[in-house]
C-alpha cells in the first residue's frame, strides 16, 4: 500500500464499507463487553499522598470558586455580557470554551448548566443581531467557525443526553450534507467546499461585475498576492487605488472554491457521529479528507491552498497552488494548516481506526522539516509560501523569525517566514499514532536556540505568549518529555502553573476597567485552565484549538454521582503511554469516604482494556482480566492504585455515551 493507499478513489467506497462492517461488529461487542463492568479495589495506602495529587484537587477547588469573581464581574443573571462587552461571535463563545471541558474533568457540577447558558446567551445575541441564522453563522470562514464551535463540541460531550444539542448538532453537520433544501454548501460530485466562507445561508454569493472594495489585512501578514503591478510591498496598498486593485484580485480569486481551512468541517461531523453514530456523518469525513489527501498527491507532496469548483488546483490563481484564503501566502500559514490538517486526520482515523490518514500532517510535517534552515541547533521551517524572489513581508518583532537586515522575512524559492515550528502539530500527530519516529519528529523540531523566544520549551514551564495561547495552553512539548521519561517533575510544575495562572487572573479581572466591544480581552480572564488537567488525568493534549475534539487515552465517570469526570477528593495521573499500554494511577485523598470510579479506554470508548496489572500490596501482583472499554476502581480513604493495563487502541465504534 503506497503513503496514501486508502485516498485512491477507486478504493475508497470499498474501504468506507468493510470499515462500517468491522464497526457494526464491533459496536455489537463492545455493548456485549460492557454489560459488565469488571472491578478492582485499591488496597495500597499511603501516609503522605504525592504532591502532584495535593496541586491536582487544589487546582480544581481552585477553579471551582474563581470562577465566582469573573461572572461577578461580566456577566448578568441571564448570561448576557455587562458593559456591552460582546466581541466577535467566535470571541465570545471561546470565552468559555473549556467551562464544559472542566465539568467533564471533574469540576462542579453548575459548570454545566452555566456553560449552556453561556452558549444560548450568545447565540440568542448573534441571532439578534443577524449574525446567526438558524443558530449558526451566516457566512464564516472554518479559521474562525472552528474557535467558535469549541464551546459547542465540548457541550456535546459534557451531555450527549440534552436533546436540543443533538438536535443541532445533525442540523448543524446537515449544512454540509446539503440537508437543508435552500442551502448548498458542498458538491459532492467533485468533493469539495463550495467556498471558504460558508454558513446557514450557504457560501459567500460571488457576482463577477461586483468586486470587492476591500481586503482585510495587516503589515505583519503581508500582502494575498505578489503579482498584483504596482503593489510590492504592503505600503503599496495606501497608494493611490491599489487597495481596489487588490481587491479586485482578491475577488476573482477568492471567491470561489475550496481551501484547506474547511477540512475543520470534519469536526462538525464527527460531533454529529458521536452524539447518534449515524454513518453518513462517517462516510463524509472520510469522502472529504480524502479528497485533500489526493490533491496532495496531484501536487506533488505539497498541500494546495485552492481548488476551482471544477476541482483544479489553481482554477482562479492562474495555476498556482499557493495564494488561496487563509492559505500559504497571507495570514497563519502553517499555522492554521497544523490544526486543519491534524484535526481532519485524527478524525477520520478515529472513525475508521485507519492510521493512514496521519500522512495528510505528517507529509506536511516531514516536507517543512526537510525545507528548514539550521541555526543553533534549530531547524527553522517555512510557514508560508508566495511568489519567488518578490515577497516582502516584516512579522510581528517578537517572533523568533529568520530575517533580512531590514527586518523583512527571509525567503527561499518561495518560502518564508522561517522559525522553529510549534509543537502541537507532532504531538497531536504522536499522541494518534504512539508510533516512535512521530515521537522522534518532536524531538527534531525543538527549539534550542538561546536567542529565539520559548527556545528549550521541553524542560521548563512557562508563560506561552503565542497565538494559541487563546487555549490557556502552549505546553505540549513539556508533557511529551515527562511522557518521555526526561521531565519527571511536569506534573507539579504545570499544576503550580495552572493556579498561578488562574491567581493572576483573579488579579487581572479585579483590575480590569471593561470597555465596550471589549469581548476579545475576556478570553485570556477566563479564570478556568485545564491543560495540566487534560495532560494528567487524560492523557492526552489539549484539543486543536480551531475546532478539534478530545483526543484522550482515558477518560473518568463518577457512577455515585452519574456523570463525568473524577468523583471528589479522587486524583489521576497518567504517568507512561505506549501503543499497547497505558499506566495510570488513582488516589482517593479523603480521610473517610470511599470513592468509585469508572475509568474508560479513550474518550468516546473507542478503544480497548484488554488487562490490568496491579499491586495489592507491596511486592505482591496482580492481574484482572478486563477485555472491555471500561474498569471500575474503588478507592477507599486514603488509597491508592496504579495500574499497568494493556491497550487496544481505535477499535471500537466510538460514541459520546456514557457508561450507563
Amino acid at each position: 500500500m503506497t503513503r496514501y493507499g486508502r485516498s485512491r478513489l477507486g478504493k475508497t467506497i470499498g474501504c468506507i464499507l468493510a470499515v462500517i462492517l468491522v464497526f457494526s461488529c464491533s459496536s455489537w461487542c463492545w455493548a456485549a463487553n460492557d454489560r459488565v463492568i469488571p472491578h478492582i479495589d485499591a488496597t495500597m495506602t499511603f501516609d503522605q499522598p504525592p504532591e502532584w495529587a495535593v496541586l491536582q484537587r487544589q487546582l480544581i477547588d481552585q477553579m471551582n470558586t474563581s470562577v465566582d469573581v469573573f461572572i461577578e464581574k461580566y456577566l448578568k443573571d441571564d448570561g448576557s455580557f455587562r458593559y456591552n462587552c460582546w466581541g466577535k461571535l467566535d470571541d465570545s463563545y471561546e470565552t468559555f470554551h473549556n467551562w464544559p471541558t472542566f465539568y467533564a474533568l471533574g469540576g462542579d457540577a453548575r459548570f454545566l448548566p452555566l456553560a449552556k447558558r453561556q452558549w444560548e446567551a450568545i447565540t440568542r445575541h448573534f441571532a439578534d443581531n443577524g449574525t446567526l441564522d438558524n443558530e449558526f453563522h451566516r457566512c464564516g470562514d472554518w479559521f474562525h467557525l472552528g474557535e467558535g464551535c469549541h464551546l459547542f463540541y465540548m457541550l456535546c460531550l459534557a451531555d450527549p443526553s440534552d436533546p436540543k444539542f443533538i438536535d443541532r448538532a445533525q442540523r448543524f453537520a446537515g449544512l454540509y450534507l446539503n440537508e437543508n433544501p435552500d442551502v448548498k454548501n458542498y458538491d459532492p460530485d467533485h468533493k469539495l467546499i463550495l467556498n471558504t466562507q460558508t454558513g446557514s445561508n450557504g457560501p459567500l454569493p460571488w457576482t463577477p461585475d461586483k468586486p470587492w472594495e476591500y481586503v482585510w489585512t495587516m503589515e505583519h501578514y503581508g500582502l494575498p498576492f505578489y503579482d498584483v503591478p504596482g503593489i510590492a510591498s504592503y505600503a503599496d496598498l495606501n497608494a493611490d487605488d491599489n487597495m481596489k486593485k487588490m481587491a479586485a484580485v482578491a475577488h476573482a480569486r477568492w471567491g470561489r472554491g475550496d481551501g484547506p481551512i474547511n477540512l475543520a468541517v470534519t469536526s462538525l461531523m464527527l460531533n454529529a457521529f458521536l452524539a447518534t453514530g449515524e454513518d453518513k456523518y462517517r462516510t463524509w469525513i472520510t469522502e472529504y479528507t480524502n479528497a485533500w489527501i489526493k490533491r496532495v498527491q496531484e501536487n506533488g507532496g505539497i498541500l494546495p491552498d485552492n481548488v476551482g469548483l471544477s476541482g483544479k488546483i489553481g482554477e482562479y490563481i492562474n495555476g498556482k497552488w499557493h495564494g488561496g484564503y487563509y492559505g500559504w501566502t497571507v495570514y497563519h500559514g502553517w499555522g492554521g494548516y497544523a490544526q486543519s490538517t491534524g484535526m481532519a486526520a485524527e478524525n477520520a482515523l478515529l472513525v475508521t481506526g485507519d492510521s493512514v490518514y496521519l500522512d495528510l500532517l505528517r507529509s506536511q510535517i516531514d516536507l517543512l522539516i526537510g525545507l528548514g534552515i539550521a541555526k543553533n541547533n534549530t531547524v527553522y521551517v517555512p510557514h508560508k509560501h508566495g511568489d519567488p524572489e518578490k515577497v516582502v513581508n516584516a512579522p510581528l518583532s517578537f517572533l523568533p523569525v529568520l530575517r533580512n537586515p531590514d527586518g523583512t522575512c527571509q525567503e527561499v524559492n518561495g518560502w518564508f517566514k522561517f522559525m522553529p515550528m510549534d509543537p502541537v502539530g507532532p504531538a497531536h500527530l504522536w499522541n494518534m499514532s504512539m508510533d516512535l519516529a512521530d515521537l522522534e519528529r518532536s524531538k527534531k523540531i525543538r527549539n534550542h536556540d538561546p536567542e529565539a523566544r520559548w527556545s528549550r520549551d521541553w524542560e521548563r514551564i512557562e508563560s506561552i505568549s503565542r497565538f494559541m495561547s487563546k487555549d490557556h495552553g502552549g505546553h505540549e512539548a513539556a508533557w511529551q518529555a515527562y511522557l518521555d521519561g526526561t521531565y519527571p517533575t511536569y506534573p507539579e510544575e504545570i499544576l503550580k502553573y495552572n493556579i498561578a495562572q488562574v491567581n493572576g487572573r483573579l488579579d487581572e479581572i479585579r483590575q480590569h476597567q471593561p470597555k465596550e466591544n471589549d469581548g476579545f480581552s475576556l478570553i485570556y480572564r477566563n479564570p478556568v485552565s485545564v491543560e495540566g488537567l487534560v495532560n494528567l488525568t487524560m492523557g492526552a493534549p489539549l484539543p486543536f484549538y480551531n475546532g478539534g475534539l478530545l483526543m484522550a487515552r482515558v477518560r473518568h465517570f463518577d457512577p455515585m454521582n452519574k456523570r463525568p469526570g473524577l468523583p471528589p477528593d479522587v486524583a489521576a495521573l497518567v504517568s507512561e503511554l505506549a501503543s499497547d499500554r497505558t499506566v495510570l494511577h488513582l488516589l482517593n485523598l479523603s480521610l473517610t469516604h470511599s470513592q468509585d470510579v469508572i475509568v474508560q479506554a479513550g474518550t468516546y470508548a473507542e478503544h480497548e482494556f484488554a488487562d490490568a496489572a496491579y499491586q495489592p500490596q507491596l511486592e505482591e501482583e496482580a492481574s484482572l482480566p478486563v477485555n472491555g472499554t471500561r474498569l471500575t476502581v474503588h478507592l477507599p480513604p486514603q488509597s491508592q492504585i496504579k495500574l499497568d493495563i494493556t491497550t487496544k487502541r481505535f477499535v471500537h465504534k466510538p460514541s459520546y455515551n456514557f457508561p450507563w
